[in-house]
């Protein structure tokens, strides 16, 4: 299959690599109708983040069709569309079963190196560094999906990829940066950058707070 592949600093190609396949019961591969770059793809671009290592695949905003899955698969078959979502999540560690997916404590392969850089690990990342579990990422053809049955958001029918695309990363992040605001009705909202990140922090402000908007400031970055 073709894929976006990392070799060094300021080094990404578009290559020819093996397509993955089934290696535990509970994955799944995807054919990727969509992928988006996400600004965290410059961290890696820039080698701003340790442990990426010349051959990996990345991109980790990224949707598709189920084309295999695991024997211990039960929520996914074939031919169904999904997003999936940045953090790779078991579904039954404590913090998974407590919401905390980005702190699953099953799905980071590299647990103890991160434990050791960060002080503690997040789960396993598509297409993010050795640190995060060494997976490979979305901008490619097809993508092995580990603990399918929890790393998935299944897409109704009659949306488009564009439509729903943003809920594996983007706009859960502007939507959380709302959350933790408590925004009540009558507040004032101020987000600095317009980018994409502040775009969907922008519309989920006023979601989560309606009735009271004129509009909504923003003080570019820059």
């Amino acid at each position: 299959m073709k894929a976006l592949v990392w070799h060094k600093k300021e080094d990404i190609r578009y290559e020819t690599v093996p397509d993955p396949e089934i290696e535990e019961e509970g994955d799944a591969i995807i054919k990727v109708s969509t992928c988006a770059i996400c600004g965290s793809d410059l961290h890696l671009f820039h080698n701003f983040i340790p442990a990426m290592k010349p051959g990996d695949v990345v991109g980790h905003e990224m949707m598709g069709e189920v084309v295999e899955v695991g024997r211990g698969v039960t929520k996914l078959k074939k031919g169904e569309r999904v997003v999936i979502p940045f953090t790779i999540n078991c579904d039954e560690c404590d913090q998974c079963r407590r919401g905390n997916f980005s702190l699953c404590e099953r799905s980071n392969r590299n647990k103890p190196l991160a434990d050791k850089l960060f002080g503690h690990s997040t789960a396993g990342l598509f297409g993010y560094t050795h640190l995060t579990g060494g997976y490979a990422g979305g901008q490619a053809e097809y993508l092995r999906v580990p603990f399918a049955d929890g790393t998935h958001i299944k897409v109704p029918d009659g949306l488009s990829d564009e439509q729903v695309l943003f809920l594996g990363d983007i706009f859960p992040t502007g939507w959380q940066a709302a959350v933790q605001c408590e925004i009540k009705r009558t507040d004032t909202v101020a987000i600095w950058g317009a980018g994409p990140v502040g775009q969907m922090a922008v519309r989920s402000a006023i979601i989560s707070a309606p009735g009271r908007w004129s509009r909504s400031t923003i003080f570019p970055s820059g």
